[in-house]
């Protein structure tokens, strides 16, 4: 008496399952566009450097100038540290082409300029033209670091856009 064949299916009991070919790798999820999100990192990174000069600066005038810390330089110096943190973390992730991670920096990018432009104004109660004004007349040190800073965020979010739309294939094994 002959054993019966092999069933299609469910393998039989001791048997290993039959492979029909070989069997497919997993599939890699796409990642961001590389030199794309190379040149936001960069960028980003840039944009981190202005926002720790602009802390310092805040740091400095504090202690010469003023001998103390009054209310908006203490947020100066708050909002430029964590904000400095927050984007060489975003980096970090576009840097390791995170789809998520280059819109996460994309957002923060374009929140920072609206802040500056839109929402300090706002808080303060400063018209939108003297903001302008003290923005782009690179008269201090803190004024140059924002302009510079909202001039590479600007650059940096166009360049994560570019880097999260153009998906490339991660690294096949």
């Amino acid at each position: 008496m002959q054993p019966n064949p092999p069933q299609p299916g469910f393998p039989q009991y001791g048997q290993p399952p039959m492979a029909a070919g070989p069997i497919p790798a997993a599939r890699r999820k796409p990642r961001a566009n590389a030199p794309a999100a190379v040149i936001a990192g960069v960028f980003a990174l840039l944009a981190a450097a202005m926002l720790v000069w602009f802390t310092l600066y805040n740091v400095f005038v504090a202690v010469e100038a003023n001998g103390g810390l009054s209310g908006i330089t203490v947020q100066n110096i708050a909002s430029g540290t964590i904000s400095a943190v927050v984007l060489v973390v975003a980096a970090g992730f576009t840097f390791a082409r995170r789809i998520p991670g280059v819109w996460t920096l994309f957002g923060f990018c374009v929140f920072y300029v609206i802040a500056v432009f839109v929402g300090m104004p706002l808080v303060w109660g400063t018209p939108f033209s003297s903001q302008v004004k003290w923005l782009f007349s690179f008269d201090d040190g803190d004024s140059t670091a924002m302009a510079l800073m909202i001039v590479f965020s600007l650059l940096a979010a166009v360049a994560a856009a570019i880097a999260a739309s153009v998906k490339s294939p991660g690294k096949q094994l």
